[in-house]
């Protein structure tokens, strides 16, 4: 915050060099002529000269208002590391020796979020203007506020699974899945996404078939018995975790130790078991506002003094300074699977300040008046990256049906980078004279930004920690309209 306080005092002090240079220029600028006077008739019906001009179109104060309908390209993302390859969880493994047959090879798991948002979507902002104009030279003052794009959207496939403990008749149906849908592949460290699994019952195994997912394990929402297998209740399991190896030994067993008589545990890492990460549901949050403040001094090239009629067309050229902010946000939250509620927010603002120059050709017709506007900024752009993270809120360490070592993870990063960004931008406007005062005007602005960086594109998908991931600079492009008024007093 500090940062950006810094640099908008540094621009502050760019528009005002620019005026002080000009004040020992210009006998009637920046603030106006010392002979300024006004006749206070605001709504006086529109004057037109020989020229089919208004007749103090260029002398006088001036402010305008726009609002503006903008929208604002956006680099599609994939929810995940695109470079990771995992594969579906092997739920039978292969046992050389034990296992007849060979079992089919486990798919790849991808992504399951592929080009999703930022789309090139619109976001309405404000343009205020204020100047003084003299017949061939003025200044103006440009604040620009917005547009902002927002854009939110849910995936998956619903609600998360929890454990029901539902009764038909007499018999006990134990549902808790919790598998996940909607995948996102993260690298890790080795061993990270390993653990111990309860999915089968341990006695049939096979037999029956998967009976339970993630969502159930001891120390948190599982339960410690087996359900009842029969209506008498005659045989009760106690839950132990999967033999995956088929060595007669769960991942842990109590046994007697056969020297000193003691009660002992046994725990066999060659049943851990590879996990794959998937939500129930994931929300993916983009947020960009452009943001700025220029001023411009500004030097008229006429034809008026021509000795010929109708010289309706005249050149203007400006120079100055402008500070353009380019704030971008992303972030998604992953609901559900063995990791539980999961969420990364990524900003990038992009600080670009510099020198402007511009040119403006304009051509008068009676109540109407006809534009077209391009300016160039040399900027320097000082980029702020931050990030925030929580990652695995219900992360157990050592927990059956979650990870050996993973426990729930909250982190943040910084750093800052400087290109150089420059902005280009093309405005063309038509605006009516209602009074000799008042315009109704509507413009069309396209705007170039280079060497910029976005959020959503510098997320890198590593756990438990995430992380910046270089992936180069984006140009943003903007098209749109401004439709407002503006008052000469």
């Amino acid at each position: 915050m500090r940062f950006q306080i810094q640099h908008t005092l540094a621009a502050i002090g760019l528009l005002l060099a620019t005026f002080a240079a000009q004040a020992h220029a210009q006998f009637n600028l920046p603030f106006g002529p010392e002979d300024y006077s006004h006749d206070f008739q605001l709504f006086a019906p529109v004057e037109i000269d020989l020229d089919n001009a208004p007749a103090v179109d260029d002398y006088g104060y001036w402010c305008g208002y726009s609002k503006l309908a903008w929208s604002l390209s956006g680099e599609r993302v994939e929810i995940g590391d695109p470079d990771v390859v995992a594969l579906a969880e092997v739920i039978y493994r292969f046992n050389s020796g034990v296992d007849e047959g060979s079992p089919p090879p486990p798919y790849q798991i991808q992504n399951g979020l592929q080009n999703v948002i930022p789309n090139a979507g619109f976001g309405l902002g404000n343009r205020y203007e204020v100047g003084y104009r003299n017949r061939g030279n003025g200044w103006m003052i440009g604040i620009l506020d917005g547009p902002l794009q927002q854009q939110n959207m849910l995936y998956g496939m619903g609600a998360t699974p929890v454990i029901d403990p539902a009764y038909v008749g007499n018999t006990a149906v134990f549902f808790a899945l919790g598998f996940g849908n909607t995948h996102v592949n993260f690298a890790t460290p080795a061993g990270y996404l390993q653990g111990f699994r309860d999915y089968l019952n341990y006695l049939a195994g096979a037999t029956i078939g998967t009976q339970v997912g993630p969502i159930a394990y001891v120390g948190n929402y599982g339960g410690t018995v087996e359900p009842n297998t029969n209506n008498n209740g005659q045989i009760t399991f106690v839950r132990l975790t999967d033999d995956i190896d088929e060595d007669g030994i769960p991942g842990a067993i109590i046994v007697v130790d056969p020297v000193t008589g003691l009660l002992t545990t046994i725990t066999d890492f060659d049943d851990l078991h590879t996990f794959n990460i998937a939500f129930q549901t994931v929300a993916v949050r983009t947020r960009t506002k452009v943001n700025g403040i220029e001023a411009m001094w500004t030097h008229e090239l006429t034809n008026r003094h021509y000795q010929a009629k109708h010289q309706n067309n005249h050149l203007e050229l400006s120079f100055g300074a402008r500070y353009l902010e380019l704030d971008d946000f992303f972030g998604f939250t992953g609901e559900g699977g063995i990791l539980g509620q999961t969420s990364s927010d990524t900003w990038f603002d992009n600080n670009i300040v510099g020198p402007q120059l511009r040119a403006k050709w304009v051509n008068q017709r009676q109540r109407w008046r006809l534009s077209g506007t391009t300016s160039f900024l040399f900027g320097y752009n000082v980029q702020n990256w931050r990030q925030e993270n929580g990652i695995g809120a219900e992360l157990v360490p050592g927990a059956t049906n979650r990870l050996l070592y993973a426990q729930p993870t909250y982190s943040t990063h910084g750093l800052r980078k400087q290109r150089f960004s420059p902005v280009a931008e093309l405005r063309l406007e038509t605006a009516y004279y209602l009074t000799q005062n008042i315009a109704l005007k509507a413009a069309y602005t396209g705007t170039y930004v280079g060497n910029i960086r976005r959020a959503a594109t510098s997320v890198r998908y590593y756990l438990p920690d995430m992380g910046y991931r270089e992936s180069g600079t984006q140009n943003l492009i903007s098209n749109g309209v401004d439709v407002g008024v503006e008052f000469v007093y």
